[in-house]
């Protein structure tokens, strides 16, 4: 043989050996000793009888029999299982007579637990009388003794030697009947202390047998209930078996013959049928509901009957190993007693068992009930709908009793104003005496007398807007019933499609408004529980009291109202319910607008349909469905904002790779292009949880705050990637003209993304109304605190932003700062670097370059020349009219300038001074020098060929020895 069928067969044989010695095992009667042996040889002979019934029992089909014989727990002959009346009455009489056998087995015990305390109560007061006799007669001994003294004190002659041994002899007589007496109260208090250990034991076991008596007795108890619960099910499932089969007949009746009903058919009792109808799908639903909560309980008695057998099973094998090993006889007691109660919870959890089984088999019986009315119901409707007639008086009755009702309702809208008008009066002068009593006893009398005129002027108030309700659904309901009657007489003048619209619509709006007054009711209901409860309250006054009375009874009159509007709310459903059946069966020649209804409507209630309740709110299909349609549609804007955004910027780069144009879609590009993902879903999930109405208030609340710190995060990294894309563009085009507007751009872009983030991160507190003034008065301090710790090296950084900004000079400018002169070569954040004339690098700081002048070489395009010569001033003044001129030609020869102005200036020291200016048309110096001397040669060629001599420093001296001839004078003075 195979392994698996030696395993199967090896599990089967232990199976059967378990079964077998659990149901044929020695289980003594141990009903706590009250049974006798004639019991025990009952349960011996139904032992030879178990195997063979267990061979069956162990099969599981038929979960009520038991493994032990009923006799062991008191109940012979106890019916398994119980199916008839008969059983259940036997069953119940077992039960009972042990209830009663348990019962007047217990009143003995407390008996004899009663007696045996008077007992020892009687006992405790014979030795208390006992010890005070004998405290009586040791008072009396030492008496004498005493005066046995006294006496041999008075004898003074009497001889010394003689008293002496009297005395002795005396004492030995004392000390003998002193230990005597001890060893009397020693056996005495041994006595005693064996009487209380035994009169303990005794009231101990009383005690416990008592116990066990009881829960013995509540088990019985249960266990009579659980079979009466038994025979009622049993009865109630015959009568709905009975009726059952009745409605069947009824039903295949009513199919066959039709329904004995004497013409003619009102149309009322078509709408009484439809009422019906609706009414038994609704105890349908609950009869499933029934049958679900039925199985849960079936499966928990399961539960329980599988734990009661294994503890009847544990009681049991505790039982046979205490007598295996001869345990004392009251520990097996308590054994046995145990075990009796397991069998008996045994029986009680199969009882449980068969009730819940029967209990599921009516709640199905009872759907199916259901199921068989509704089918009956819905023939019945068929049957009617055929015959159905709304005659011109029926419709006319009709008619004047809703105008009846109209009118009688607008009576009391009068009179409820004019209450309503006296309750504000009222309100007016309480609210004036309150103002008045403000501060004494009376304000709280008052306060109540207040609180009760504004209930009675809300309730009048509240009645007349129910009853204007009311009203506006009778003229509704006039309206429905003309319509109904034209709608049986002249279907064809009506519109069927756009009726049927409009009932579905007016249909649902009337259920929505009913829900509403309900709750209006029940939350009203609450307010007059509490008021009563108030009432009941002993502390409250007399004046309150009648103030809460008159809140009371302004309750009730809101109710009231309430109700009738409720009435005429439901009138108006049940005839909107009743009309659209007609109005559909009219309409199913247009099948095509029939069906689109029918489907609007199933997708109207799919659409309606909750999915899940998370804390009392309803997610339904619908609001799930929209939050995730618009979750995807911002998704996909966003996709296709960011998509144009890169094609644009595409075809711009390829239409013209290096051109200057277009920042503003650049940078919208570049803006598109660093949008966050987490941004985007953040604000599709808001957008998704708003407009489907998923999001509760607090929901919607924190939606909103997220959705603002990652817009304000999103507006930094927008603005950061504008500002980098504009930047970076400014900086490569004008990088190959000015290399230094590298570490510019760089400098400038931290303290930008600074600023930025700065600004976000202030604004984003502003918004939330943090108190950002001290945050901001936080940083001022803290900035002018580092401004004074690096306030040398944040100038030279302010100063390399000035050199950016205002551009005094670009690398390789030649200028002169100072007493520095040459060409910049690199400028930094904090020094910028000149190569001298002399070939050595000049490093100065930023700020020391701004503080002084600069004279910037570079950008100048021509120079002005102005220079000085001089001439003797024996000079003709014919050569002197000339000399402008040959100034003039020998600048104009020169190429490169540009000859200004030639003239006499004035007479020098020693020469006649002309001055000339002209401008040299290049910056060059070298040009300069060159043009220069080409002027000084060409001046000095003219003034050779001219013979004009330039004049040169000197100096006349005169001596004087007498008075000077004018002719010798002249001629002695010489010329310069």
């Amino acid at each position: 043989m195979s392994p698996p069928i030696l395993l199967a067969c090896f599990l089967w044989v232990l199976s059967a050996a378990v079964a077998a010695q659990d149901d044929s095992a020695a289980e003594p009667d141990q009903a706590g000793g009250s049974e006798a042996a004639s019991e025990q040889s009952v349960e011996a002979e139904s032992d030879a009888e178990q195997p063979e019934q267990a061979s069956d029992r162990s099969i599981g089909n038929d979960r009520q029999a038991l493994t032990f014989d009923p006799a062991l727990v008191g109940l012979p002959e106890l019916p398994q299982p119980m199916a008839t009346p008969a059983d259940f009455e036997k069953a119940l009489a077992l039960i009972d007579a042990r209830i009663a056998e348990n019962t007047a087995a217990l009143e003995a015990a407390m008996a004899e637990a009663a007696a045996a305390e008077t007992a020892a109560v009687e006992s405790e007061l014979a030795a208390d009388a006992a010890e005070e006799e004998a405290a009586d007669a040791d008072a009396d001994a030492e008496t004498d003794d005493a005066g046995s003294d006294d006496t041999e004190t008075d004898d003074a002659g009497t001889d010394d030697a003689g008293s002496d041994d009297a005395g002795t002899d005396e004492a030995e007589t004392d000390d003998a009947g002193t230990d005597e007496a001890e060893t009397d109260e020693a056996e005495t208090d041994e006595a005693e202390t064996d009487d209380t250990a035994a009169t303990a034991a005794q009231d101990g076991a009383l005690a416990t047998r008592s116990a066990r008596l009881e829960q013995r007795l509540e088990l019985l108890n249960d266990l009579r209930l659980v079979v009466q619960r038994n025979a009622a099910l049993v009865e109630r499932l015959g009568e709905s078996e009975r009726e059952q089969a009745s409605l069947q007949d009824r039903l295949e009746a009513a199919e066959t013959e039709g329904f004995a009903l004497e013409p003619p058919f009102p149309v009322s009792l078509l709408d009484q049928a439809r009422t019906e109808l609706t009414l038994r799908r609704s105890l349908a639903e609950v009869a499933a509901t029934r049958v679900a909560s039925a199985e849960q309980r079936q499966a928990t008695t399961e539960r329980a009957l599988t734990t009661a057998i294994r503890e009847r099973r544990a009681a049991r094998d505790r039982l046979n190993a205490a007598e295996a090993e001869d345990r004392p006889a009251p520990e097996r007691d308590a054994l046995a007693d145990a075990l009796e109660q397991a069998r008996l919870g045994e029986l009680l959890a199969r009882q449980q068992l068969a009730a819940t089984e029967r209990s599921l088999e009516l709640a199905r019986r009872q759907g199916q009930l259901a199921e068989l009315e509704q089918e009956l119901l819905a023939e019945r409707i068929a049957y009617l709908e055929e015959r159905a007639e709304l005659p011109r008086d029926f419709l006319d009755t009709r008619l004047q009793e809703l105008q009846a009702t109209k009118a009688e309702m607008q009576a009391r809208i009068s009179d409820l104003q004019r209450v309503g008008d006296q309750a504000e009066a009222d309100l007016y002068r309480v609210r004036q005496q309150l103002v008045e009593a403000n501060g004494t006893a009376e304000q709280a009398a008052l306060e109540e007398w207040a609180a009760a005129r504004q209930d009675e002027l809300s309730a009048a108030r509240t009645g007349v807007d129910n009853l204007a309700s009311a009203i506006a659904n009778i003229e509704q309901m006039e309206r429905l019933w003309q319509q109904r009657y034209q709608l049986m007489h002249d279907p064809n003048a009506l519109d069927l499609a756009d009726l049927l619209r409009e009932l579905i619509m007016e249909t649902t709006a009337a259920i929505d408004e009913k829900e509403a007054i309900e709750s209006r009711l029940n939350a009203l209901r609450s307010i007059q529980l509490a008021q009563t409860r108030r009432l009941r309250d002993a502390g409250v006054s007399d004046d309150v009291r009648e103030a809460i009375a008159v809140r009371s009874a302004a309750h009730d009159l809101a109710e009231r109202h309430g109700r009738e509007l409720l009435e005429t709310q439901e009138a108006l459903i049940a005839l909107l319910q009743g009309m659209r059946p007609q109005v559909e069966a009219l309409v199913e020649e247009q099948n095509l607008s029939l069906q689109l209804l029918q489907a609007q409507e199933t997708l109207a209630d799919w659409w309606e349909a909750e999915v899940l309740v998370i804390d009392d709110q309803s997610i339904r299909v619908g609001e799930l469905i929209m939050a995730l349609v618009m979750f995807l549609l911002v998704l996909l804007f966003v996709s296709l904002i960011r998509m144009g955004a890169r094609q644009a910027l595409k075809r711009r780069k390829t239409k013209s790779p290096t051109a200057n144009v277009g920042d503003l879609r650049l940078a919208l590009s570049a803006i598109a292009g660093n949008t966050s993902q987490l941004f985007v879903l953040i604000a599709a999930f808001f957008v998704a949880m708003v407009f489907s109405g998923l999001a509760s208030p607090t929901v919607k609340d924190w939606l909103w705050n997220l959705l603002i710190v990652a817009f304000y995060i999103q507006l930094g990294i927008w603005a950061n990637a504008a500002m980098a894309d504009y930047f970076n563009r400014k900086r490569t085009r004008k990088e190959m003209q000015d290399p230094s507007t590298v570490t510019g751009y760089g400098v400038m872009m931290v303290f930008i993304r600074v600023g930025i983030w700065i600004t976000v991160v202030v604004s984003l507190l502003a918004y939330f109304q943090y108190p950002v003034a001290g945050l901001l008065g936080a940083l001022g301090v803290g900035s002018v605190a580092v401004g004074f710790a690096l306030q040398n090296i944040l100038g030279d950084v302010f100063s390399s932003m000035a050199i950016i900004l205002d551009k005094p000079f670009r690398v390789g400018d030649f200028v002169k700062t100072g007493d520095t002169l040459g060409v910049i070569e690199y400028t930094g954040v904090k020094t910028t670097r000149i190569r001298s004339l002399s070939g050595e690098q000049v490093v100065l700081s930023n700020s020391d370059i701004l503080s002084s002048r600069i004279h910037n070489y570079k950008h100048f395009k021509e120079r002005r020349i102005a220079f000085r010569i001089g001439v003797v001033y024996q000079t003709p003044r014919a050569l002197l009219e000339r000399i402008p001129e040959m100034l003039r030609e020998s600048v104009e020869e020169q190429s490169h300038t540009r000859f200004e102005r030639a003239h006499f200036a004035e007479y020098g020291d020693f020469a006649l001074q002309f001055e000339v200016v002209y401008y040299v048309l290049s910056p060059d110096y070298t040009i300069y020098m060159d043009v220069q001397q080409g002027i000084n040669l060409g001046i000095h060629r003219r003034f050779e060929e001219a013979g004009i001599d330039f004049a040169y420093p000197t100096q006349e001296l005169i001596l004087r020895r007498g008075p000077a001839m004018p002719n010798s004078a002249a001629d002695e003075s010489s010329g310069g």
